[in-house]
């Protein structure tokens, strides 16, 4: 049975929530899946601040925090 996962950032100061979601089937999907929107948003992310520290914050359906992977570029 597949559960929907949020991808929220955050650097500290601001944090973009993401009211979407994916869907998955285990945890380590939405974990690899996480990882890979990683890749496509970094530059996005840091933008003109390169040295900004972001965290791209996993978050299960009910709300709870299951993972958190930082986003570098």
């Amino acid at each position: 049975m597949s559960e929907r996962f949020y991808f929220d950032i955050e650097n500290g100061e601001e944090i973009l929530l993401d009211e979407e979601g994916v869907e998955a089937s285990s945890l380590e999907e939405a974990m690899n899946e996480a990882r890979s929107v990683i890749e496509e948003m970094a530059a996005e992310v840091t933008g003109d601040n390169p040295g900004d520290l972001w965290t791209l914050v996993v978050r299960a359906s009910d709300g709870s925090l299951v993972g958190r992977l930082p986003i570098k570029n």
